[in-house]
């Protein structure tokens, strides 16, 4: 088992390039959130906007790996209407008491990062000890790698020390 696990959900692939390329960048374990409920086409974009909006929690297949086994989690989201998406808010709900040390990243095509991670920080009743947002031209060109990196450096130099000695990443 590796010290760090990555959760993230993506509808359209961006997050998942994302989630993917940090995983690697910091040795992480990783799982992909599963909503139960499709959110393809035009159709499944329309209730990913509701339910963000109305902050409803998607109903999420059970994960393979425990957040309580891992001392860090880092949770990834794209941005649907400036909120994190609903899969994730369900996962935050069920799994918020297992969290030790907390990182966050989003991906957006436009903005509302900053206001989806600190609601996601508000739902898991912590403070984040790292946050990176991405911007989705970023993530597809490939220019994210640098803010990635930079950001499991950070992880790194966090896994070090104590959590009332860690520092907040923002790098956007």
């Amino acid at each position: 088992m590796k010290s760090c696990l990555i959760v993230y959900y993506s509808r359209t692939g961006v997050t998942d390039q994302a989630a993917h390329a940090l995983a690697a960048a910091c040795g992480a374990d990783i799982e992909a959130l599963q909503p139960l409920r499709s959110y393809s086409k035009a159709g499944g974009f329309l209730r990913a906007v509701w339910d963000a909006v109305r902050r409803i929690p998607a109903p999420i297949a059970a994960t393979q790996r425990h957040p309580s086994d891992y001392p860090f989690i880092v949770l990834g989201t794209p941005v649907w209407a400036g909120h994190m998406s609903a899969p994730m808010r369900s996962y935050i709900e069920q799994q918020r008491q297992h969290f030790h040390r907390l990182g966050l990243f989003c991906t957006m095509g436009g903005r509302g990062g900053e206001d989806a991670l600190d609601e996601m920080a508000a739902l898991c009743h912590r403070e984040p000890i790292a946050r990176l947002c991405l911007r989705e031209h970023e993530v597809r060109s490939g220019h994210h790698i640098e803010q990635l990196t930079a950001l499991a450096a950070e992880l790194g130099r966090l896994e070090q020390r104590t959590p009332e000695f860690a520092t907040r990443l923002s790098p956007v």
